[in-house]
């Protein structure tokens, strides 16, 4: 049997993790299998974070001030550029396509897409093609666990079924029986067209154990068109935190619990891997890589011995637990442990937001596991949100006075306008209690995008849009900035 793995997520730095798992379960049953990889036609994802150019400052003021002007024009103006500008555009979609109908000549058996929910014309495409060569179509993705998302994807002419989960362990017998045309309504994460009735189509439980998960199989990515070899791997799935109100990953198919790996099973994985693709550079994709303290110290202490000279990067949590593993120590044995690069969220300067995140972290411990980390030589990149509710000026004002004192020991600063998905605490508390936020006018969700529109009144006074610019020039500021010469690799990776 023949299957062929669409691959329409947006990464263009290293191979898609979970495509990867796909290929090798299938390859592992005999399956014949092809990728489709938009990136081997030279169509990239959204750009990652780099060294900002002087321009950027202006553009980065107008992208901020289009979005939150109460000026319909500008809004419209907006609105267009966005649906012509993103991956998957209409240049983009004849490309892929193209690629696609070149695939269908081989006949595949069945054809399974991992895809954002951006895609979806795309999608309708494609299901068209097979619908025409009976060619059944299993889609899946971490926004389908979403009941109204899922149901838009299943309703596409020529989609056979929407996954709602991790499918590593049912994958087999649900191709199996799609080809054989069986009805696969019995497998738990299956959503089919209609599936309304109580007890059908609902998401799959967290997977486990992860150890019986193989070795992701990446040999079909165009590895000539990376910047550089970079191994993307994950030691556990879930967040140990899991409870910040703004983040989808706390209902997403891979957030929903915390379950790790054993060190001994990681570490097979990356030897494999650097033997199969003569790779030294490896990301770890967990959500926060020090959720399992135990697991992070054992990483810590294998990976010079297994990988001596290779270099990784990954994200983390600063959270207030007693031990979170990320003492002075720790990050020195950390950097000597080949560890370059780290990621995490600040997402605000001020102690009142923070509190009304969820985020569990301290202001005073976060800086100083950013001095520690500076010292240590890893290079730290921060994330920021802007437009929580109830955030005021001074609260903006707040992250800008944090980040200037702090500027020397960070590199990037990823600022993102806050976003309400669906089936956060947000989003439920907003619709739950909308009299307590009378200035924000909560819309439909965008199933295109996954994401619930909305519009906050009190970002476009001008005393909140000033004190995000002048925000945006702090952020610019330590953008301009080369990153540390033991993390170039991993320039717009994380």
């Amino acid at each position: 049997m023949r299957a062929l793995v669409v691959d329409l997520n947006n990464f263009s730095r290293y191979p898609t993790l979970s495509v990867g798992y796909l290929v090798a379960i299938l390859r592992s049953q005999s399956f014949k299998v092809d990728v489709l990889s938009p990136f081997s036609k030279g169509v990239v994802g959204y750009p990652r974070l780099t060294k900002a150019r002087k321009r950027d400052l202006y553009y980065n003021y107008l992208k901020y001030w289009s979005a939150v002007t109460p000026n319909t024009f500008f809004k419209k103006m907006r609105e267009v550029l966005k649906k012509t500008v993103h991956p998957g555009g209409s240049e983009d979609k004849n490309i892929i396509l193209d690629y696609f109908r070149e695939f269908i000549e081989k006949k595949p058996d069945v054809v399974l897409i991992s895809a954002y929910t951006m895609y979806l014309d795309i999608c309708q495409d494609i299901g068209k093609i097979c619908h025409e060569h009976n060619i059944p179509i299993i889609v899946g993705g971490s926004l389908f666990v979403e009941p109204d998302i899922a149901e838009l994807w299943a309703n596409v002419a020529g989609i056979t079924a929407v996954y709602r989960g991790e499918p590593e362990f049912s994958l087999i017998n649900i191709v199996t029986d799609v080809i054989n045309r069986k009805d696969i309504s019995q497998y738990s994460g299956v959503y089919l067209k209609g599936d309304k009735t109580e007890g059908r189509g609902q998401s799959a439980l967290p997977l486990t154990p992860l150890n019986s998960l193989p070795t992701p199989d990446f040999t079909d990515f165009p590895w000539d068109l990376y910047p550089n070899r970079v191994i993307p791997l994950m030691t556990g799935r879930g967040c140990g935190w899991d409870i910040c109100t703004f983040c989808s990953d706390v209902v997403t198919a891979s957030g929903r619990t915390f379950r790790s790996r054993s060190i001994d099973n990681v570490m097979s994985e990356i030897k494999r891997h650097a033997v199969m693709f003569d790779a030294n550079l490896f990301a770890f994709l967990d959500l926060k890589l020090n959720s399992d303290v135990h697991l992070w110290r054992e990483l810590i202490a294998h990976f010079p011995k297994v990988m001596p000279g290779s270099l990784w990067t990954a994200s983390i949590h600063i959270d207030c637990r007693r031990d979170n593993g990320l003492s002075r120590e720790d990050l020195f044995r950390a950097r000597a442990a080949g560890l370059v690069r780290l990621t995490f969220g600040l997402e605000s300067g001020s102690p009142r937001i923070l509190k009304l995140m969820a985020k569990g972290t301290k202001l005073n411990r976060i800086s100083n596991f950013l001095k520690d980390a500076y010292d240590a030589g890893i290079s730290v990149r921060v994330t920021t949100i802007i437009g929580y509710p109830e955030e005021v000026p001074e609260d903006v004002n707040l992250t800008t006075r944090f980040i200037e004192q702090h500027g020397e020991y960070i590199e990037r600063i990823v600022l993102n306008r806050f976003t309400l998905m669906p089936s956060t605490p947000i989003a439920k508390t907003l619709k739950k209690q909308p009299e307590k936020f009378p200035f924000i006018k909560v819309k439909e969700l965008d199933l295109t995008s996954g994401i619930i529109a909305h519009e906050n009144q009190q970002l476009a006074t001008k005393e909140y849009t000033l004190a995000v610019f002048k925000l945006i020039r702090a952020i610019h500021k330590i953008n301009r900035h080369p990153l540390k010469e033991s993390a170039k690799e991993f320039e717009g990776v994380m």
